[in-house]
């Protein structure tokens, strides 16, 4: 059985989306609790539907997990929306690097929603940003940017979405999303984009 958990970040920053999800996926499968406080007994067979990472971190060790995404991919009757071929950059996620399954979902979703992906130099389990939880560059003793002021959070994020040319970033990931716009970078959320009917 598959059970899904909804990411509470994502339902505070996107609320109207997040029910929207909850909604579609609630006649497929159970809706669970925060995965803080979800206290379930599962079976063999079960497999837990997380869309945020640090939900798939607090369940794995319990239950079978899938992502969202590779769940939606292999749907065959999903109304994908239809982005005519936009040019969009794609954020991959440093805590999806040891994760090719998500890399690959994703990928293919876009495809489906007729988005060309442009590629960066440091994708998939190449990815060195996690918003301010995780960024790797050279001039940081620590990568946990959070650990810094807001005003030096923010001048790191705003270097980092140069890069993007002033188009839209596809995140994956709450953090990830969250850091680009406190860059003041054009981010999206992937679920947005599936879910935008």
């Amino acid at each position: 059985m598959y059970i899904y958990y909804p990411s509470c970040n994502f339902a505070i920053s996107s609320p109207q989306t997040a029910k929207k999800v909850r909604e579609y996926l609630k006649e497929k499968m159970d809706i669970a609790k925060c995965c803080k406080i979800d206290q379930r007994k599962f079976n063999e067979e079960d497999i837990g539907i997380y869309v945020c990472q640090a939900c798939r971190g607090q369940i794995e060790n319990q239950v079978n997990t899938m992502s969202l995404w590779q769940y939606l991919d292999q749907l065959d009757n999903f109304d994908f929306p239809d982005y005519h071929g936009q040019k969009m950059y794609l954020q991959d996620c440093f805590r999806d690097r040891n994760h090719p399954e998500v890399h690959q979902a994703v990928r293919s979703l876009l495809k489906k929603m007729n988005i060309e992906v442009i590629e960066m130099k440091n994708n998939k389990d190449n990815s060195i940003f996690c918003g301010t939880l995780h960024y790797e560059t050279k001039d940081l003793d620590d990568i946990h940017l959070s650990h810094y002021p807001k005003d030096v959070q923010e001048k790191y994020m705003q270097e980092y979405v140069q890069q993007f040319d002033n188009k839209k970033i596809i995140c994956v990931c709450n953090r990830c999303l969250k850091g680009i716009l406190l860059g003041k970078g054009k981010g999206v959320h992937l679920l947005e984009l599936l879910f935008n009917k």
